[in-house]
């Protein structure tokens, strides 16, 4: 992504520190979730995650698309933005490698990643633990191999757009 000044010469986009990646990358967002479908389409879901380390783990079944796409082709991209109105959008596009975990170790991430998005007292209801539980039953952990980050809210257009309070409200 490039952004042009007004004589037409192209800038380097502005993109997030490693201390800003390492901030959203711990915030409670949903992550978007690329794979390669058999016949070349891309699948994309958004889904729950969590960091960890070099690793961005993301909970899944063995009975879903993304599973056997994985398996068959263990490579992903892993978009995780903050996107309001106008151009206040920064966000962080992971791609790399990707291990698939079963078994008591697969449990023990999915818990962890279950916990930053509901309590504890959910996990205890057994209308949440058993769709969570039973559903989850793989951590698909997609390495950092490359990451490419943005941040157009502090662009000039996007200051404009904010001081100048132009930006139409986002619906949701």
């Amino acid at each position: 992504m490039t952004s042009r000044s007004s004589d037409g010469a192209t800038k380097m986009p502005i993109v997030l520190s490693p201390t800003e990646i390492d901030e959203l990358l711990s915030m409670t967002l949903i992550a978007n979730l690329a794979t390669l479908d058999d016949d070349g389409g891309i699948h994309l879901m958004p889904m729950w995650f969590l960091r960890m380390g070099d690793y961005i783990c993301i909970p899944t079944s063995r009975k879903t698309r993304k599973y056997r796409n994985l398996k068959a082709r263990p490579h992903a991209s892993v978009v995780v933005d903050l996107s309001r109105e106008g151009l206040d959008l920064k966000g962080v596009l992971v791609r790399g490698r990707v291990e698939l975990v079963e078994g008591e170790e697969a449990r023990r991430i999915n818990r962890l990643i279950h916990l930053k998005y509901v309590t504890s007292e959910a996990l205890d209801d057994p209308s949440v633990a058993s769709y969570l539980s039973e559903g989850d039953d793989v951590t698909v952990k997609v390495r950092i191999d490359h990451v490419v980050s943005w941040n157009l809210a502090e662009s000039k257009a996007g200051k404009a757009l904010s001081a100048g309070g132009w930006s139409r409200p986002l619906d949701g």
